[in-house]
């Protein structure tokens, strides 16, 4: 009498990731804020455009006594508008996650992920692209408001902006990514909004202003102080370059906490 064997064929870790991918992509689009936050962004990047570029042909037009006015590149209207939008492009970074915590539906993904690598992988991979691609969306707009609106101070060396876009791209994705790690740890919208709105943006710029040059340093070495360094090109205390490798280890850290967080804790 024989006996049937049956054979169980698992799929790969890298199956699974892929499929995983494609959920995330699936979800990213299909609900409302993520429309709705880039149409915000859009708006927001516009206004801020307009708004720097007028003040800057205001300024060129009108120089203090001893001052010579000169264009302007319009790529940097794109950098000082980062300073603002990054929040929001931090809020659609950590919708994902928040999201799923505050509807009860991570329990869902963990249960179709059972890998809870790949949750946080997947997510991340999705969101890298997306958040290169949105940066280059807000740094166009930017650039083309600012620099209609500066008029003839208008610099549209077009080396010079291509380097300001992808700098802004590369910058928000990073910030983005640490978003999104983070909120893996803190779980909350509101938590983790007001986590990365003071260290990408309020603790930088105040310990910037310092007059002691240990709390000068500990700016830098802030997520949205390291990537300033990189968008502005100074060189004090950071050069640019180091500034992008340090803001590129919060994103990778903060990934990787999320997920041993996740890996820890219960859904």
């Amino acid at each position: 009498m024989s006996t049937a064997t049956i054979t169980v064929q698992q799929r790969s870790t890298w199956s699974g990731l892929a499929d995983t991918i494609e959920s995330e992509w699936t979800k990213l689009w299909s609900v409302r804020s993520s429309w709705l936050n880039i149409l915000g962004g859009v708006v927001l990047t516009g206004l801020l455009g307009i708004q720097f570029g007028f003040s800057t042909a205001y300024d060129n037009t009108h120089p203090a006594p001893g001052e010579v006015a000169e264009k302007a590149a319009v790529g940097g209207v794109g950098v000082s508008a980062v300073v603002v939008v990054q929040v929001v492009v931090a809020a659609f970074a950590m919708l994902p996650v928040t999201s799923e915590y505050a509807t009860g539906s991570i329990r869902s993904t963990l249960q179709w992920t059972p890998v809870r690598r790949n949750v946080v992988l997947g997510k991340a991979a999705v969101l890298a692209p997306v958040l290169f691609a949105y940066g280059l969306l807000l740094g166009v707009i930017a650039a083309v408001a600012g620099g209609l609106a500066m008029g003839e101070w208008a610099d549209w060396d077009f080396v010079t902006l291509m380097v300001d876009l992808v700098s802004i791209a590369a910058y928000l994705t990073l910030a983005g990514l640490f978003t999104a790690g983070i909120a893996f740890l803190i779980r909350s919208t509101a938590g983790t909004l007001t986590a990365a709105f003071l260290l990408l943006l309020v603790v930088p710029m105040m310990l910037a202003q310092s007059s002691l040059r240990a709390f000068i340093w500990l700016a830098a070495l802030l997520p949205g102080g390291a990537g300033q360094k990189f968008l502005s090109g100074a060189t004090d205390p950071l050069s640019p370059t180091a500034g992008f490798f340090i803001l590129l280890l919060w994103a990778a850290g903060g990934l990787f906490a999320g997920l041993k967080i996740l890996q820890r804790r219960d859904a």
